[in-house]
Formats: C-alpha cells, structure tokens, sequence
C-alpha cells in the first residue's frame, strides 16, 4: 500500500494553477512541502503566513538545503538577493495551495473518497485505506492532516499510479468542510458518526450535522453517500445528500451492508452484502462495538469504489493505526491502553465500554481527562461521562483536570460511584503519581483525553 509519494509537476503550469507570476523557476520541482525543516532537493517550499509563524523568513533556508523554488505571497519584503530566486509569487499562498490542489486532482483518475465525522475519522480513513489496498495503489492522508493545509498538500501526493485516493476531511469552525470539498470533489463521502465533537463552535449536534452534511452536498450525482443508519442526524443528513446513499448497520438486516457481531473484542464481523447477496468474514483486530462499525463503513466504501470483497478482506492485513489511538502495550504485568490522542463525549463512553470488557487478571483504572471545545455544554457532557463510569463501574478512576475532576468525578459520586476510588488531580505529573502508588501487576490502565492535556506524559513520568 502506498502513501502518496512525492509527483514531479511542471513549474510553469503549477504557477498558472496558482494564479502567480514566475521568476526564474526551473522546468520542474519534484514534491511540495510548507515546512522548511521537510525540504528535499529539488521540492517547491510553499511559504505560508499562520498566527504565530511566517513561513517566509524561512524561504532562504529552504532553498539553501536545495528547494527548486518557493511559493511567496507577492506582500512579503522580500531581500534584495531574492531578485534572482526562483519564486512563483501570489496574493494568498494558502488559496493558491488549494487551487492547485484542486486542478491537480481533477487531473487524477483515481477514485476519491472523502471522510469527516465528529470521531472515528481517523480510524475509518485507515480501514479505508487497507481495504482499497487490496485492489490497487492508494494514497491517504498521513495522520489527521485534514485542514485547509493538509488536505491540499495530500492530494498532491496524488500520481498516475494511485488507484484511490482517501482523504479525511476535518473541521472544527462552521464553513470549513464546503471549502475542502470544493478542492477535494469526492466521488464517494462517508461521514463516520454524529456527536458533540467541537460543538463549542457549532452550538447544537444539528449544526455539525450541517456542517458535516457539506461532503455529502458535492458529491456528483454519480457519486456515493456512505452513511451507517444508526448515526444521528441520519434522516437529515441523508436528505441533504446529492449522490444515493449507501447504508450501514450491525443492528438493520436490510442495510446495503449489514454486520453481524461474531466476536466484538477481535474486531471480527459477518458482512451480508444487499445487492450481491454475498457474505464475508472480517477482523480488524481492534475491540469494540464501535470498531465494528468504523469497519462495516470502511468496508461498504471499499467496495463502492470498486475494490472486489475478496481484494479487501486481503488489504485489510495492511491495517495499523497512529499512535495513541487504542495502542496496547505491557509494563511489568500491567497492561496499558493509551488511547489519548483526542477525545470527545463520544469516544469517550465507547472507549471506557470497550476497556471494561477487555480481560483483566487485576482491576481495571480509568484514567481520564478534559475534553475541550465543548463551551457552554462542558459541564452537562462531562457529567454525562459521569454517568456512564458509574454504570460501568471501573474499579477505580484517576481524573485529571478540571472539568473531570469537578463534573466527571461528582456525576459519578453521585450516581453510586465509591468515592475513595475516585482520585482527581490537575495534571498528568500528579497522575503518574498516583498511578505509580496504586497500580500493579495484573491491573490493566486506561489512559484517554482530549489532545491538550496531553495524557501520555501519565506514561512519560510513570515508571513501575
């Protein structure tokens, strides 16, 4: 399976694309990147301008260590010498970026799909991608570069080669997605799950259901829409789709593609396929209801796109994830699940409920932290969360910071959870150390938050 490799592109043409004036540029650059401490010989650096950075004061670096050429936005002051550097100047290096994107891609033949959702995105995408590797050549996006920088930059990592090209598509501001889709044009869209992810900038789940809803408005009507039937906001989003949708579920038999569960904590399913008639057995390997679902999606996207169900059941071996997302290890008879990349109220409870049907030879401790972006819904959504390790019933729990430890922690008291194994403290030294005084062999320890408390420092400063 490839991972888009850098293309050679035609200088001349790529600053048509960009609506920017030529100097000195070479006949061809080969890979484009934005960060100087990335340039290759003979690349494009593209110098963009952020809140707390401008790549510009980079530009004579990156062609010393043998950039071809730099994109520059025609306000920089740029220094005398510059007079001879190959540059291809523009008004806005981000909106040249993505109108390059855009022509490069509708030059491709491969088949593009489109993935957002309020959580499991990341995992979708690399299903996705396992199982189109089985049917042929596929470039995806790298980690979770899904924003108005990285999208553009993996579609050009696009080739005459790649088959399929999947593209997660992210957002975390109103708008967003209807820009990305205008570059990207999916012929097929999958939107992964509906929750409270970001929702201090959308205000209600409906107004990120719109927001997502904006991948399914450009598809052609040629295209796809993959939805499970079980996401909220299903019947609003399907109403809104402009291609016909494909449909998903563990629990509705007459789905386009029904899953039946045969072993949640392999990751293993039974796949019936409606318009074939056709049943296949799948195993991801990852734990968990909700995994199951990532890969019933990833698999009906898979096969809308062409791959063969026996192409996909091979490719899926291929599959491995970005760290911290659901990565067991051992330390010293102690199993640990780091799952801290992010988090949100979702992912949150379907993690916890996974974690506690793992086998445990000791106790299982939850370590938790804040989730962010939740506004004026923080504390009812971390109580919500309360609720549920109440439910569930770990035998302990460690929060960490303040909205766990303030709503997290007292929902959780108050619905029956022992208040002598619940521990709070602000931050991840304070974890380690409790964790250090009350874990031990045979226990296995959770660790999950939203990606600004950094939860794996908990590993970091904990030795056993």
């Amino acid at each position: 399976m490839s991972n888009g490799q850098p293309q050679v592109f035609d200088a001349a043409e790529f600053a048509a694309w960009a609506h920017g004036d030529a100097q000195a540029l070479p006949a061809t650059f080969c890979g484009v990147t934005q960060d100087s401490r990335q340039v290759t010989p003979g690349c494009l650096y593209i110098a963009l301008r952020g809140e707390r950075f401008d790549g510009h004061d980079f530009v004579a670096q990156a062609l010393q260590k043998g950039a071809a050429a730099a994109l520059v936005e025609r306000a920089w002051r740029a220094p005398e010498e510059a007079a001879g550097w190959p540059l291809i100047r523009v008004d806005d290096a981000r909106r040249a970026l993505a109108d390059v994107a855009r022509a490069w891609r509708l030059r491709q033949t491969a088949r593009i799909v489109g993935i957002t959702g309020s959580s499991g995105k990341t995992t979708v995408k690399e299903m996705t991608a396992a199982l189109c590797s089985g049917g042929g050549s596929v470039c995806a996006t790298r980690g979770n570069l899904n924003n108005e920088i990285g999208l553009p930059l993996s579609l050009l990592t696009l080739g005459a080669e790649t088959a399929y090209g999947i593209l997660e598509v992210g957002t975390n501001h109103p708008g967003e997605i209807a820009v990305l889709a205008d570059v990207l044009r999916p012929e097929i869209a999958l939107i992964s799950s509906i929750g409270s992810a970001h929702i201090e900038h959308f205000g209600s789940q409906e107004a990120i259901a719109f927001e997502k809803g904006e991948l399914l408005r450009a598809l052609p009507s040629d295209g796809a829409a993959v939805l499970c039937h079980e996401t909220a906001c299903f019947e609003r989003l399907a109403a809104c789709a402009a291609a016909p949708l494909v449909t998903t579920s563990l629990v509705t038999r007459d789905a386009d593609f029904y899953g039946e569960p045969l072993d949640l904590l392999a990751g293993r399913i039974r796949v019936s396929e409606r318009a074939t008639g056709a049943e296949i057995e799948l195993c991801c390997g990852l734990p968990g209801e909700h995994n199951a679902s990532n890969l019933l999606l990833a698999f009906a996207a898979a096969r809308t796109a062409g791959v063969s169900a026996a192409d996909a059941a091979e490719g899926l071996a291929c599959l491995t994830l970005p760290e911290m997302r659901w990565a067991v290890s051992k330390r010293e008879g102690i199993t640990v699940v780091n799952d801290a990349y992010n988090a949100n109220p979702q992912s949150m409870i379907a993690v916890l409920r996974t974690f506690m049907q793992m086998p445990c030879d000791g106790r299982r401790i939850a370590v938790l932290g804040d989730m962010g972006e939740l506004g004026a819904h923080a504390e009812a959504l971390h109580r919500e969360v309360g609720r549920v390790v109440a439910a569930l019933a770990p035998d302990e729990m460690i929060g960490v910071g303040p909205n766990t430890s303030r709503y997290v922690a007292d929902e959780a008291v108050k619905c029956g959870f022992p208040a002598a194994r619940m521990m709070c403290c602000a931050d991840t030294a304070d974890a380690a150390a409790i964790l250090r005084m009350r874990v031990r062999a045979g226990d296995n320890v959770l660790l999950k938050a939203s990606r600004k408390m950094e939860l794996e420092r908990v590993l970091d400063a904990w030795t056993v």
